[in-house]
């Protein structure tokens, strides 16, 4: 199994960022445009045993997935796993930390396997962790400009 990690701190309480996070409406205004994120299904806001299915665009094709929450430990923690989609192994874990007064850090763990077969070869380990790489960037900077 593959690792990334990325983490940003914020001014707010756990709470604050907690109730964002679980929000599906919020996840859409903090993916990056390119990435071309849309649920097809989903919650208004996310909970222990919920589904998520989406479409999402990646090395030039529309990508069809279903994530749940397989864990919810409010204002602390959720992760969700992916149920099917691209990739063979996919765990993204979700973690809020307070780190001072009225200060937060949001800590953001894939645990994922890149997928089997010929998509294998284009979509490798390495490939993915740029893609993760911009993709928290954009994130973690949309969740300064909001909680700032």
């Amino acid at each position: 199994m593959a690792n990334f990690e990325a983490s940003v701190q914020l001014t707010a309480t756990p709470e604050q960022v907690f109730e964002f996070l679980i929000d599906t409406e919020n996840i859409l205004k903090i993916s990056p445009p390119d990435a071309g994120l849309t649920f097809t299904k989903k919650p208004d806001k996310l909970y222990k045993g919920a589904t998520i299915e989406f479409r999402i665009q990646g090395f030039g094709q529309v990508q069809e997935g279903v994530h749940e929450i397989t864990v919810f430990d409010e204002p602390k923690l959720f992760t969700e796993k992916q149920i099917s989609g691209p990739l063979k192994h996919y765990i993204h874990e979700h973690e809020i930390v307070p780190s001072g007064d009225n200060l937060v850090t949001v800590i953001d763990r894939l645990e994922f396997q890149p997928p089997g077969g010929l998509l294998g070869f284009i979509v490798t380990e390495s490939k993915l962790l740029d893609v993760f790489d911009e993709g928290f960037y954009h994130r973690h900077n949309k969740l300064k400009e909001i909680f700032s």
